[in-house]
């Protein structure tokens, strides 16, 4: 009974041009399946500044639903939401995958794409894919940068973090795929010493108990290797953001 009645509030306001009220009621209707009705309120909402409203709009023209699919819409409509609203995790999603792939008018780069996808993944609960897809844009600027190293020189390894997300999205989708390159890559780390790459034996080595993304041979190298760079690399401090916000 209190739904129906707030529902009611809403549409009244709705009709009379409230932008919240709108885009509240269009998320209703989004989870009712009622897409024209859905898109019609967004696009009434947004018309009046409603950031929350352009960014649904945004993700439209991405996905394709609702509507044609128009990356070049879709990064024109992230852009103003970006620079109207500065950390608005939908458009930031948007800009990051057209940056990593190429699409809507935009040439290829990584470091942008993380640029922008870096504020969403760490402000709000993405679909598994988000950060799959963050993680592998990490591991290929590791590639670029280092084609020819199995394990990017510490300070410089973005790869602790890029294989923190990739075991997030893997428990919350609960689909371990063994053949993914983040997880050859897991398999490949614990063969070499992060820090004098000497093959590891049999024997249990030691590893970086935060990120479990390097191993080493002794106390020695794990103390040499913290102080060369793995302290910068390593994801303890991100973790403690995490949790801070309850992502974690």
């Amino acid at each position: 009974q209190d739904k129906h009645k707030a529902e009611s509030l809403f549409r009244s306001s709705a009709d009379q041009g409230y932008s919240n009220a709108q885009y509240f009621l269009g998320v209703i209707e989004e989870k009712r399946g009622n897409d024209s009705e859905t898109f019609q309120l967004f696009q009434a909402a947004a018309s009046q500044g409603n950031m929350a409203a352009l960014s649904e709009l945004g993700r439209y023209h991405h996905q394709g639903e609702f509507v044609e699919q128009d990356d070049m819409e879709a990064v024109r409509i992230a852009t103003v939401s970006v620079r109207l609203q500065n950390n608005n995790p939908c458009a930031n999603e948007v800009l990051g995958y057209c940056f990593a792939f190429g699409k809507g008018g935009l040439d290829v780069s990584m470091v942008r794409a993380v640029y922008y996808m870096k504020p969403s993944i760490e402000g709000d609960e993405l679909l598994p894919e988000s950060m799959i897809l963050y993680a592998s844009i990490l591991q290929s600027i590791s590639k670029k940068y280092y084609p020819n190293c199995t394990i990017p020189p510490s300070g410089d390894n973005n790869m602790p973090e890029a294989l923190l997300w990739y075991r997030r999205a893997n428990a919350k989708a609960m689909n371990a795929d063994p053949y993914t390159p983040l997880e050859l890559y897991e398999l490949l780390i614990k063969e070499l010493c992060a820090c004098c790459y000497k093959t590891l034996s049999t024997d249990k080595p030691k590893c970086c108990v935060e990120c479990k993304a390097a191993y080493y041979c002794s106390r020695e190298c794990q103390a040499a290797d913290w102080k060369a760079g793995h302290k910068k690399d390593c994801v303890k401090s991100l973790k403690k953001r995490l949790r801070a916000t309850g992502l974690f």
